[in-house]
């Protein structure tokens, strides 16, 4: 009986898993930071249309906008040194989510926060 009901759940939970839809959590994004630039690193986008976008928090401003097709991984270098102090936010979209990492920069520096699900 045991036994039974182990291998129901488990098959339940393969449907489950083959029923949901890829999410962008599988995604890879890195950045770093280099002499007042931002580099972007993405994996495993699996040749999904993805959009990344630089915008200001505090003005609402486009500061870089960007589309890939069909390309796996991808990486770009964001020039940050001609961009006023503040706020911004790093995103990238696909279909099914978006990730985003907040960008504080001041006269010196750049402060990355932690990656997150949008």
């Amino acid at each position: 009986m045991k036994r039974l009901i182990m291998s129901l759940a488990l098959a339940l939970s393969m449907l489950q898993l083959l029923a949901t839809p890829p999410i962008i959590e599988n995604v890879l994004m890195n950045t770093s930071v280099d002499d007042r630039s931002l580099v972007v690193h993405l994996a495993n986008l699996q040749k999904e249309k993805t959009s990344i976008t630089l915008e200001s928090l505090d003005s609402r401003e486009t500061y870089h906008e960007q589309n890939i097709t069909a390309h796996n991984g991808y990486m770009t270098r964001l020039n940050l040194s001609k961009l006023p102090k503040g706020r911004y936010i790093l995103r990238v979209k696909q279909e099914s989510g978006s990730l985003r990492q907040v960008l504080v920069i001041d006269q010196h520096s750049i402060l990355c926060s932690k990656i997150a699900l949008d």
